[in-house]
This record gives C-alpha cells, sequence and structure tokens, in this order.
C-alpha cells in the first residue's frame, strides 16, 4: 500500500511540475461550455484532480461490490458451518446406531449358535435313544408310497 502511495504522489509531482512549466493563457471549449484566457497549469491541474475523483469513485464502487460480496459470503460460512455441526452429530448418532447394531447381531449370533449347538446335542440323543432301541426307527416315505406301511420283524 505504501509503494502505490510514493508511486502516487511522484505522478502528481510530476503532473504539478508539467503544469509550472506550461502555464500560458488558453482558451478551453467543451460542447457548449468556452473558457478563455484560463492558464494552461489549471487546466491540466483540473484535469489530472477530475481523473484522480473518476478513479476513485471506481476503487470505491468496486470496494462496496467486494464488502457485499464478502458478508454474503460469511453468511454462506455460517450456514455451511451450521449444516457441518448438524452433519457431524448425525454421524455421532450414527455411529452409535451402528455400535448398538453390532452388539445386537453378536448376541444374536450367539443365540443362533447356542441354539444350534442345543440342537445337535438333541440329535446326538436322539442318535443314542435310536441306537439302544428305545424309539422305533422312523418310516421311510418310500415305504410309505409302495404300500409296505407296517413295521417288519
Amino acid at each position: 500500500m505504501q509503494v502505490v502511495t510514493i508511486i502516487g504522489l511522484a505522478f502528481a509531482l510530476l503532473v504539478a511540475v508539467f503544469a509550472i512549466q506550461n502555464s500560458a493563457p488558453v482558451t478551453v471549449a467543451f460542447l457548449r461550455w468556452h473558457l478563455v484566457d484560463v492558464s494552461l497549469a489549471l487546466v491540466i491541474l483540473g484535469s489530472a484532480a477530475a481523473g484522480s475523483v473518476v478513479v476513485g469513485l471506481l476503487g470505491a464502487v468496486r470496494e462496496i461490490g467486494l464488502r457485499f460480496s464478502l458478508r454474503s459470503y460469511r453468511g454462506k460460512a455460517e450456514r455451511l458451518t451450521q449444516d457441518l455441526g448438524i452433519a457431524r452429530e448425525k454421524a455421532v448418532s450414527l455411529e452409535e446406531e451402528v455400535a448398538r447394531l453390532q452388539s445386537e447381531t453378536q448376541a444374536r449370533g450367539r443365540e443362533i449358535e447356542a441354539a444350534r449347538q442345543r440342537a445337535q446335542a438333541l440329535e446326538v440323543e436322539l442318535e443314542a435313544t435310536r441306537s439302544m432301541e428305545i424309539l422305533p426307527a422312523p418310516q421311510d416315505k418310500a415305504e410309505d408310497e409302495t404300500g409296505g406301511g407296517g413295521e417288519t420283524a
């Protein structure tokens, strides 16, 4: 910023020196305006001042536009920050839900394994009972279909 100020002051000094060296009276005409016997130095300095005012106004308009954009982006950033917080909370609750479901799945898996072991134990007990001939062997479906439905000794 200081470099721009130094360059601006140097340019203003050059314009002032140029204006002082060219101080002859001139006639200036612009549209319907006519200025007679005006010092060329005043015309040069007035033109430089008008140019700096225009540049300043254009810079101010740009600055105002940038401030509005900045305000808009800050609002978006705040909304996105809130959305991020909500998403993080939801992620935490979903992780808790996943952990709960995993523990339920593991518990159900243990229940199924215990039921499978009981079924195997019952099958072994049934086979043992059959081998001791306490219970009769089940009849095959093939025998039922052929008509040999009675017991054979």
